[in-house]
C-alpha cells in the first residue's frame, strides 16, 4: 500500500508552521508538493526528508522533489 497524500493543513500541524507558510512554500517550490487542481498535496515521508535533508529548495536539491510529483 503506497504512502497516502496529505493536505497543507496537515502538513503544517506536522511540522508546525502556518497552513499559508506552507503553501507559499508549495508555490515557490521551497517543499516537495504535487499540484490537484486548486490543492497542494503531500506526502509526510517527503516532508520529513525534506527537513531531514536541511530543508533545500527544488533547484539544490531536484531528486527529493520528483519523488513528490512522479511521471512529471
Amino acid at each position: 500500500m503506497q504512502e497516502p497524500w496529505v493536505s497543507a493543513e496537515q502538513v503544517a500541524a506536522h511540522i508546525q508552521l502556518h497552513e499559508e507558510t506552507v503553501r507559499q512554500y508549495a508555490r515557490d517550490r521551497r517543499i516537495p508538493a504535487l499540484k490537484a487542481g486548486r490543492r497542494w498535496l503531500f506526502r509526510l515521508s517527503h516532508v520529513d526528508a525534506w527537513l531531514l535533508a536541511g530543508r533545500p529548495t527544488q533547484q539544490e536539491q531536484p531528486t527529493l522533489f520528483d519523488q513528490a510529483a512522479p511521471g512529471r
